[in-house]
């Protein structure tokens, strides 16, 4: 169970993916095309770092690896989809790249406002869990080449910290479903019913200047 830490942001990416996948498809036509420099080792060069924040949603702030980490995650999946050509679309204006980052800008802070939920209402990660988890971020870097892990700030602190806060939302979810007697898409609803509620106390702030310096390579 713990394992399937990172589940509960992948299924939110993926409803964002779905319907951004869909727009790009039905509106892109392939005119635009993407800058030379769209390695994102020359974007960090050119300033993105991991003391730069990119976001703030109530008291947390996303730094640069954090949010490189979920931009990176995504990119491979909607290729698998899409192919590489994704990345030369655009839908109203649009270039794809920026289409996704709108999207995980959104779905992070969907995350970060729910774990700060659970932790109000008493939701925690054990000891045995947050064991589990740090082994298993420890076995993923492995399979990582030090260079990537580099360039882009992937350390056991980092992926360790993403795969705790995105296990404590799924256990928040499933307690909250338990606690209603409900499953499946009645304890969607009602769990979203609840966020919009929760939503309202937060205030976010997005730092566009840090986040354009990303972008995704073609490699």
């Amino acid at each position: 169970m713990v394992k399937k830490a990172g589940f509960f942001m992948l299924i939110f990416i993926a409803v964002a993916a779905a319907f951004f996948l869909y727009e790009i498809r039905k509106t892109g036509n392939g005119s635009y095309t993407a800058p030379e420099t769209t390695d994102t080792a020359q974007s960090v060069a050119s300033g993105a770092s991991v003391e730069i924040p990119v976001m703030k949603v109530g008291e947390a702030t996303v730094y640069y690896p954090e949010f490189e980490f979920y931009l990176l995650a995504t990119k491979k999946d909607y290729e698998v989809l899409a192919g590489t050509e994704l990345w030369d679309m655009e839908k109203d204006g649009k270039p794809a790249l920026e289409l996704l980052k709108i999207a995980i800008t959104e779905e992070i802070a969907r995350l970060k406002i729910v774990v700060s939920e659970a932790r109000k209402q008493g939701y925690e990660i054990s000891a045995e869990e947050e064991e589990e988890i740090r082994n298993t971020a420890r076995e993923q870097l492995e399979g990582i080449d030090p260079v990537i892990k580099a360039r882009y700030y992937l350390d056991e602190e980092l992926i360790s910290k993403i795969y705790m806060e995105n296990f404590l939302a799924t256990k928040f979810f499933g307690g909250y479903s338990k606690k209603l007697g409900l499953t499946g898409e009645s304890a969607k609803v009602r769990f979203n019913w609840k966020y919009e509620g929760w939503e309202k106390n937060y205030m976010a702030e997005i730092y566009w200047e840090n986040i354009n310096k990303m972008s995704v390579g073609r490699h």
